[in-house]
């Protein structure tokens, strides 16, 4: 079973003279596929990654399948810290948060300028973050809803990342998705 979540930090690779640990794109919080990889170093404008985590997918599947919960669900997290020689020119940290909620919230008015793609029951992306649910049917519990968010700190830069934010997530929710045990992995297609 895939975990999102995993405890400690990142490692892998270290670059010279950083005396950190770092690992590629494709190795943060459980892994992403090459796609997702390339569009976290297009949002970070870099190839080198720290990362934490806190809480796993089978905590939180314990809790959706749990029928005597009162709703909601613990939160998990994975903190993404690229590898950069001035956090003032790229994001410092890049936090995905995974939650059970109670209900799907109103959708956005379609003047906000957001990147809006048919995953999960919806998924948004804008300059700083991106946010996406999807239900997780469980046998005897219902259809609880997750929600999924990617956030940090916007800045300018000269390609939009509000699409490539909306990707991340994609890949890091589906492998969250399988990982609950969702059917159809939640309705969240691979990226």
């Amino acid at each position: 079973m895939l975990v999102l979540a995993s405890a400690g930090c990142g490692g892998g690779g270290e670059e010279a003279g950083s005396g950190k640990d770092t690992v590629p794109a494709a190795r943060v919080c459980g892994g992403l596929s090459a796609r997702s990889a390339q569009a976290l170093e297009q949002i970070s404008e870099t190839k080198a990654f720290t990362y934490r985590s806190h809480g796993t997918a089978p905590t939180l599947k314990g809790l959706l399948h749990d029928p005597e919960r009162g709703g909601g669900g613990e939160l998990t997290e994975c903190v993404i810290e690229p590898d950069v020689a001035d956090p003032d020119e790229s994001p410092s940290k890049m936090t995905v948060l995974f939650e059970e909620v109670e209900s799907l919230p109103a959708p956005q008015p379609a003047e906000v300028a957001l990147a809006r793609l048919p995953v999960g029951l919806r998924a948004y992306g804008d300059s700083g973050s991106a946010e996406l649910w999807f239900a997780c049917e469980v046998p005897g519990v219902g259809k609880p809803l997750v929600h999924a968010q990617l956030v940090y700190g916007p800045r300018p830069r000269e390609k939009s990342p509000k699409e490539a934010n909306v990707r991340v997530l994609q890949d890091l929710a589906r492998r969250y998705a399988v990982a609950l045990g969702c059917p159809d992995a939640g309705g969240v297609p691979a990226y």
